[in-house]
């Protein structure tokens, strides 16, 4: 068998890494667009509104060195706290505003968010994701150390709230809009390059926490079978409440009573 000469060996390593390179560089691309870092998920509100009580800036401290921004509910009179992960195109602020009716009934509420989003560093990815997820959990643990724990995650929250289910196992994981698979919902054009995972159906069968899924039934970004789908898959104990006519985004203060009955009175609640 005639050996490769020593210049083709080196051209075709060559080209093997310029191909790696520019999938790379499609990722990145593609990053941006799934995540639309480059939209909405930058635009920072600088002095914002609230309707009651304002919350705290707080910051967390990621295991490889980026510190995040997040807002801050602490509780009156209860002993709860909501950790909450936004979708794609939102960021800490806008999620916030988003979210702001579940303090209601003293509930605290601690709005996490990610690198790359808002005006935080760094460049998000399924990794970085869980690993943003992982220091707002210990945030929560540290201002909170003793409340009932629920994990809310919207979108593309869901999966960084599901996998932080796993791993700190509170009282009840909550979300809404999940999809079964980050690519499943991904723009066709995307998926062959899209590397992160961000796989639910899979890490729903290692939850040991009970789980409310709440989902539109006239979503068309993530469609109401991924529901359906999850619920199948959950480990743990879980209860799907579909909601009627409901698109991707809706109103929190809707939402709020259902997912307080849930936290109070467990999954039968209605």
């Amino acid at each position: 068998m005639p050996r490769m000469r020593p210049d083709r060996i080196t051209w075709g390593r060559g080209l093997a890494l310029l191909a790696l390179l520019a999938l790379a560089g499609c990722a990145g691309v593609i990053r941006e667009t799934v995540f639309d870092t480059k939209g909405s998920a930058r635009r920072v509100v600088a002095d914002p509104v609230w309707t009651g009580r304002a919350p705290q800036r707080v910051e967390a401290h990621t295991a490889d060195g980026l510190t995040l921004r997040g807002w801050y509910w602490p509780a009156q009179g209860r002993n709860d706290l909501i950790l909450f992960f936004h979708g794609r195109g939102g960021n800490a602020d806008l999620a916030a505003k988003t979210a702001e009716p579940l303090i209601q009934e003293g509930r605290g509420l601690l709005i996490a968010d990610y690198r790359g989003f808002g005006d935080n560093p760094g460049n998000p990815k399924e990794k970085g994701l869980f690993r943003d997820g992982d220091a707002f959990s210990a945030l929560a643990r540290q201002l909170a150390p003793d409340a009932r724990l629920t994990i809310f995650g919207y979108s593309l929250g869901s999966a960084v709230a599901v996998d932080q289910a796993v791993k700190q196992k509170p009282a009840l994981l909550v979300t809404l809009g999940a999809f079964a698979r980050l690519k499943s919902v991904s723009p066709d054009f995307a998926k062959p390059f899209l590397p992160d995972e961000f796989d639910n159906l899979g890490t729903a069968g290692r939850l040991a926490s009970p789980w409310l899924i709440l989902h539109g039934t006239a979503d068309k970004t993530v469609p109401f079978a991924n529901a359906g789908r999850l619920q199948g898959a959950a480990a743990a104990g879980v209860k799907l409440v579909p909601l009627d006519g409901v698109g991707h985004r809706t109103d929190f203060a809707t939402l709020a009573p259902i997912i307080w009955r849930t936290m109070d009175e467990g999954l039968s609640a209605h």
